[in-house]
């Protein structure tokens, strides 16, 4: 008993550490800004450097003396540019997951059901290629982008997120969960391939599809490196790239910001929290 309590104590610690800089973003989004600078202004004054103090130390408060929302106003109302965005996120995320769902879930139904010469070879490269680090893919996908001639377009990011071999490897891994009596029944009832894919593999994967649908979002809500390198327009940017830019040096308008762009995966996380689990739990990743 007192080894579980420990083990749990521990983890209460560690999770406590990992949401703390998130904890403190929020708190502090609902602070004037008077004293926010009150709390975190380092530069040092006149009175500072006659006796001789060369550093000062920030001593960041966890619980707002004054409670404003004059940040989220800010944020929300008086700043169309955040909004826009926004917007411009969403119109890269929501065709990356829609998009990934579709292709990951027939490519991987390709893998899993037909039997066809060397399709466990091009499984494989599929997978050399998913653990290759995004620096070494960002190159050809240039060169193809700058080929189809998309390369200051948001469709340079979203057309290799849709066909990024991850969701077909998680796809496949929950297919292969599905028995195979239910192919075998539903042949013999005289259903076809679509008949198949439509009304057995599809219900069955609603837990897979849901955690593949979470995890490109939140990959492509936090999208830096694509956005840098072919966004050229920063009216084009992504709120990920441009969120340091938009508060003009305001660091409660910052904390606002930087609170409302979490919410939108906290919310899409703590809604299919449940879908995530069961389906990372099914396909057999650890």
């Amino acid at each position: 008993m007192s080894k579980t309590l420990l083990i749990n104590a521990f983890l209460v610690v560690i999770g406590f550490v990992f949401l703390f800089p998130l904890l403190v973003t929020v708190t502090n989004s609902f602070m004037p800004e008077q004293e926010i600078l009150l709390h975190y202004r380092t530069d040092l004054s006149l009175f500072d450097r006659i006796h001789g103090i060369e550093e000062r130390s920030v001593f960041f408060r966890l619980i707002p003396q004054n409670i404003t929302l004059a940040q989220y106003r800010i944020v929300l109302f008086d700043s169309p540019l955040f909004l826009m965005l926004l917007v411009n996120s969403m119109r890269m995320t929501v065709p990356v997951v829609l998009g990934s769902l579709i292709i990951s879930l027939l490519t991987a139904y390709g893998f899993t059901c037909w039997r066809w010469k060397y399709k466990e070879i091009l499984f494989f490269i599929y997978i050399v290629v998913m653990l290759m680090p995004l620096q070494a893919v960002l190159v050809p996908n240039f060169i193809v982008a700058d080929w189809l001639g998309i390369t200051r377009s948001h469709w340079a990011i979203i057309l290799p997120g849709i066909f990024a071999p991850f969701g077909t490897f998680l796809m496949r891994q929950s297919m292969k969960g599905i028995p195979a009596e239910c192919y075998e029944a539903a042949q013999i009832d005289g259903a076809n391939e679509l008949g198949i894919f439509t009304y057995i593999v599809i219900p069955q994967m609603k837990s897979g599809m849901t955690a593949l649908a979470m995890l490109v979002f939140i990959e492509y809500w936090n999208v830096v490196e694509q956005a840098v390198i072919f966004i050229r327009d920063f009216n084009m940017e992504p709120l990920s790239v441009f969120l340091s830019r938009i508060a003009d040096g305001r660091m409660g308008v910052i904390f606002a910001a930087s609170s409302v762009y979490m919410l939108f995966p906290f919310l899409w996380l703590f809604a299919g929290q449940e879908h995530l689990e069961k389906g990372i739990e099914l396909s057999g990743l650890k």
